[in-house]
């Protein structure tokens, strides 16, 4: 069997971007979590939890004054009408 690599590889502009505001925000020292994991990646997962970063299942589990970030894949349209 035969491997080729890349010679880039990373990821989407909407994960990239994801990933990014994650650390932006966590690194201000604010408290965040995110609407289900950031991304498919349990690495960059557990990144993020290393760094205080909590994952909820809902809105209504945010700690009071948390930065929610939405996952990269998006939520349904009835989380955005309740934020």
């Amino acid at each position: 069997m035969s491997v080729t690599l890349a010679k880039n590889a990373g990821f989407c502009f909407g994960v990239s971007r994801a990933v990014e505001t994650v650390e932006k925000e966590a690194t201000e020292g604010k408290t965040v979590v995110t609407l289900g994991p950031i991304i498919h990646n349990r690495h960059v997962v557990g990144k993020f939890e290393s760094l205080g970063v909590g994952v909820i299942e809902t809105p209504e589990e945010a700690p009071a004054g948390a930065t929610v970030i939405i996952r990269s894949h998006g939520v349904p349209k009835k989380i955005y009408e309740m934020i």
